[in-house]
């Protein structure tokens, strides 16, 4: 059959072959890759990034400022909640003003927001502060301004509580002072109020420690390096997109080599160069029967019929015969077709 034929010389294709028959086609896709590759490295790829860390205060080492931390795990998930404040909108638009400020730099709340993110780090108490922009420099200047921004707003949150503690102290140690001008002096009453003013007056030195220990809620900061220099991405993304378009150009080139429709009946020798097959069509006529007037006169027939003559042995190695229908299955631009009109040897064969 035809078919089994076709599917035995397209088995042949080897990757190589596909790739050297189409080899101009693979390369223009590894071409194309490759500077596909590079564009998008230089027009979307082109940001960097810069990391700034710094360790949170434990506020269980303080007396006043706790903030409900009793334990490793909430001290681990305190550490996530800061981790959240510091990248606030609070914290954002105080980082606006020191770009503003100290770097001269004009940067949108939305793309603060885009640029910057802080999460706890790998280790208990870290917060990782990345910031990205078009350099090295600018990267780093934004994720220190907002370092700078959470340590400026914990401190004066931490001061706003201690003025609210400081401040309910006052308030009671002159109530007892009052109630203490009133009492008799030596009595069991002065006694109490004036250790519950002593009292008081070390609640007011604990809260002044406690204030100084936590301070801006951070025990030490890793600053992200303003003048490092990334290295490019554009040779490494370069060769990626290399490596792709090889791996694109040998599937679709060996496709294309075994395609049934398009690569009938091509053979590719181990050169790279192909050579076409001659096609005999068997065209058969009807058989209509002579009149016997019609009829010829007989022939005397030799005692000795020579054989019909054979085809060259180049013949008989290229030439397939195929019935009609076959033929109509493939793509006949690339065959040599030879019809045989055998009618006028059928009345013959018929006798």
């Amino acid at each position: 059959m035809a078919t089994d034929d076709v599917e035995e010389t397209l088995a042949d294709v080897g990757l190589l072959e596909a790739v050297w028959r189409y080899r101009w086609s693979s390369f223009l896709i590894i071409l194309l890759s490759g500077v596909i590759a590079a564009g998008a490295t230089l027009l979307v790829l082109t940001n960097v990034t810069a990391t700034a860390r710094f360790a949170v205060t434990d506020p269980r080492s303080t007396s006043f400022l706790r903030q409900g931390v009793s334990s490793d795990s909430s001290y681990i998930a305190y550490t996530a909640q800061r981790a959240a404040f510091a990248q606030s909108e609070k914290v954002f638009k105080k980082a606006q003003e020191i770009l503003t400020t100290q770097y001269a730099l004009k940067v949108d709340l939305e793309t603060l927001r885009e640029s910057v993110q802080a999460s706890p780090g790998t280790s208990g108490g870290i917060i990782e502060v990345q910031a990205s922009a078009r350099t090295d420099r600018v990267a780093a200047n934004i994720a220190n301004s907002v370092v700078a921004a959470y340590q400026t707003l914990t401190a004066e949150s931490a001061k706003a509580d201690q003025a609210k503690l400081l401040k309910s102290i006052k308030a009671t140690e002159t109530q007892i002072r009052d109630s203490l001008k009133s009492a008799p002096a030596g009595s069991a009453l002065a006694t109490s109020l004036a250790e519950v003013l002593v009292q008081l007056r070390l609640k007011e030195s604990d809260a002044q420690i406690d204030l100084a220990t936590y301070n801006d809620g951070t025990r030490f900061i890793d600053q992200a390096n303003p003048l490092r220099i990334s290295p490019s991405k554009l040779p490494k993304n370069v060769a990626i997109g290399l490596a792709l378009g090889v791996l694109i150009a040998v599937v679709v080139s060996f496709l294309r080599a075994t395609n049934p429709i398009a690569g009938v009946r091509r053979v590719t020798t181990g050169l790279g160069q192909r050579k076409r097959r001659r096609v005999v069509l068997a065209k058969a006529q009807p058989v209509r029967r002579l009149r016997p007037e019609e009829e010829e006169p007989a022939l005397p027939t030799p005692a000795t019929v020579p054989a019909a003559p054979s085809l060259p042995a180049e013949d008989e190695d290229s030439t397939a015969v195929y019935d009609r229908n076959a033929l109509l299955n493939y793509n006949v631009d690339d065959e040599e077709l030879r019809v045989v009109d055998i009618g006028r040897e059928a009345p013959r064969s018929a006798r």
